[in-house]
């Protein structure tokens, strides 16, 4: 009976340890859109991610649906991999009231420009790709420039920020934008000294209620498939997650 008795706590033992497991997953929702971009790989990126279980939503031309309600909004973290899109008074509303509550950001790449023009947006990831040539407080700003498949070799700033633990300096195949607006009150972790970039290539945007990390890397295959940025991102969101 006392053998019994031990099995049967060992199992309902690892039950409860495997339930635990299984909520503790950082759930995700990818949000892409308006961009072309090799969904293969970058899908199977996203689902080779261990830890984490993510949604990808392909949002065109209404992205802003996501957020006409959040009562029930189920995700710890939001991951950002669209350009060019727009949302309502409301929708903006409900999507900044997300990260006041705490849900986690991690935008990459083109969502630089996301939502252009919405100065919030810009503020929240503490940068900006304008899209049109423009002037801000008396000063001018052409619109970046781009070139795609660039050797670039990327500088680790601060080792010791759970992001980019157990990273060194690396060389990845990517694309470059030059010429954007960077916020100065943000966190750099990645840099690179290569002439076709801007300096910062990642960074963390304080925030007194969540955290927020961009990288401009990831465009293709050969940056969804480099060992470095997928860790990168892992942890990233790890990180947004408030679970790193």
């Amino acid at each position: 009976m006392k053998t019994k008795i031990l099995l049967l706590t060992a199992i309902c033992c690892t039950l409860c340890t495997l339930s635990i497991s299984a909520t503790e997953q950082i759930k995700v929702l990818v949000i892409t859109g308006l961009h072309d971009y090799n969904k293969p790989a970058f899908n199977a990126m996203i689902k080779s991610f261990e830890g984490l279980e993510c949604t990808i939503k392909e949002m065109n031309k209404n992205p802003g649906a996501l957020f006409d309600n959040i009562s029930k909004f189920p995700y710890d973290v939001i991951a950002l991999y669209n350009f060019n899109q727009s949302m309502n008074d409301k929708q903006k509303v409900n999507f900044l009231k997300l990260f006041d509550q705490g849900v986690g950001l991690v935008a990459m790449h083109h969502s630089i420009a996301g939502f252009p023009d919405w100065i919030e947006y810009e503020n929240l990831i503490g940068a900006t790709y304008v899209l049109e040539e423009q002037d801000r407080a008396s000063q001018h700003y052409s619109r970046p420039t781009w070139k795609h498949g660039v050797d670039m070799q990327i500088r680790i700033e601060n080792k010791d920020h759970p992001i980019t633990k157990g990273l060194e300096n690396f060389s990845i195949h990517d694309e470059t934008y030059k010429g954007w607006i960077y916020h100065d009150n943000n966190h750099l972790l990645l840099s690179t000294e290569n002439k076709l970039s801007n300096t910062q290539i990642a960074w963390t945007v304080p925030h007194p209620n969540t955290r927020v990390f961009f990288i401009q890397l990831g465009h293709d295959q050969h940056a969804f498939q480099n060992k470095n940025y997928k860790q990168l991102i892992t942890q990233g969101i790890q990180w947004a997650a408030n679970n790193n």
